[in-house]
């Protein structure tokens, strides 16, 4: 049996989950949950227990959490850790009394093998591996299954997804948009599914960047079975395989609501590229949207089928139309070859319009007064600040910061 914490199958010592801002979560969540009271040595094996429990998830799993204080209280509770959930699938009291028989440890024992011979390891919230963008999401897996690198979900990821479908127009803007974000440095997220997602990941992978795919099964069953091949060499070139579901699992249908979920969670932004009205594509897209993140898609015929989707994003004004993979580039704040925009690069008069419009949006005719820079320049620096992506015009009468220019903050040495 493997020692609570050993080295190995499970990832990580003592180190603590990343501190990051969560979303608030309408129907509960991790928000106020202290992770780093909890006693890492002691819990594991109730977290990777419990999260086998059918019908727990990351809500119930949380619930659980706020209710007891700890796995290992929620565990020692027996068939009343059922009653802490507001519903169960039929085979919960079945499923969790099996495990109780096993117990704990050997429980998390049989499931590090599993993972082991799989070629990967666990990860817990409780983990400094632990990816930091899904643990700001809430709710989000208390335990992963990872094969490959975890250091790639440490970098800036973009999601690109869409159809299984793809026409010829949607597999190449996949390839374009993968290819200049990878060689920029952003590590793309997908599926591993035919279509948009296999060409994506593709993509990215010949461009020498780095692609994660997100099962919607176990480790050791990949799905689907045509892409084994491309999922070995996502994890041979510096990407990473990630699961929420544990490796020896029962046979099952692939669980692509719960793949959806993480790939939004794991994403600064999500492009969709070709989806139908009915699209697992949309449904990450609806995630991402739920979690804070941008939501770009590629726009298409207006008589295709396969744009539907990404078409009626752009009418909802629930995506930002993408046209260029330099101009997604831009909106998230990165360069081609890797540079990502920071206020060091900024010129003088740049970083003085960015922390006027960080104060509040202003027009062109309230920049003049507040900056005193003379209006041919203050007209270029506004246009080069569009082109990176640090600020947008409504109407062209307006100008606002990014979410981009938001999350590099005020510029240094201009405070007031």
């Amino acid at each position: 049996m493997i020692g609570v914490g050993a080295r190995g199958p499970i990832s990580g010592s003592s180190a603590q989950t990343a501190a990051a801002p969560r979303v608030r979560s309408e129907h509960g969540g991790w928000l106020g949950i202290d992770l780093a009271a909890l006693d890492r040595e002691a819990e594991i094996p109730y977290w990777i227990a419990i999260s086998l429990v059918p019908g727990v998830g990351p809500v119930g799993f949380a619930r659980l959490l706020r209710r007891y204080g700890s796995a290992r209280a929620a565990w020692a509770a027996g068939p009343a850790l059922l009653d802490a959930l507001p519903r169960v699938p039929d085979d919960s009291a079945a499923g969790l009394a099996r495990l109780h028989r096993e117990g704990a440890s050997r429980v998390a024992a049989r499931v590090a093998v599993a993972t082991r011979r799989a070629g990967g390891t666990i990860i817990t919230a409780l983990d400094a591996e632990y990816p930091p963008a899904l643990g700001a999401a809430d709710p989000h897996p208390p335990v992963l299954y990872l094969a490959g690198d975890p250091a790639s979900l440490t970098r800036p990821c973009v999601a690109i997804v869409g159809t299984r479908r793809a026409s010829g127009y949607g597999r190449s803007c996949a390839a374009e948009i993968a290819e200049e974000l990878a060689r920029a440095g952003v590590t793309i997220v997908s599926g591993l599914a035919l279509g948009i997602d296999g060409q994506a990941h593709l993509a990215a992978i010949e461009a020498g960047g780095r692609s994660v795919a997100v099962l919607p099964s176990p480790l050791d069953r990949i799905y689907p079975p045509r892409h084994r091949d491309l999922a070995a060499r996502l994890v041979a070139t510096g990407g990473a395989l990630i699961s929420e579901l544990a490796p020896g699992s029962a046979p099952g249908k692939p669980d692509f609501a719960r793949r959806n979920r993480i790939i939004a969670g794991l994403a600064r932004a999500v492009v969709v590229v070709e989806a139908p009205d009915r699209s697992g594509a949309l449904l990450t897209a609806a995630a991402a949207i739920e979690h804070g993140r941008e939501v770009f898609a590629v726009p298409g015929p207006i008589d295709a089928i396969a744009s539907r989707g990404c078409n009626r994003l752009i009418a909802d004004h629930q995506a930002t139309i993408v046209t260029s993979a330099a101009a997604l580039l831009h909106r998230i704040g990165a360069r081609p070859g890797g540079q990502p925009v920071s206020v060091t690069s900024l010129s003088d008069p740049e970083a003085m319009v960015l922390h006027a419009l960080l104060q509040r949006p202003a027009s062109i005719e309230e920049l003049l007064s507040q900056t005193d820079i003379p209006t041919g320049p203050l007209a270029s620096t506004l246009t080069l600040l569009e082109a990176r992506g640090l600020v947008e015009s409504y109407g062209g009468a307006t100008f606002h910061p990014t979410l981009t220019a938001r999350r590099i903050g005020r510029p240094s040495g201009l405070d007031s």
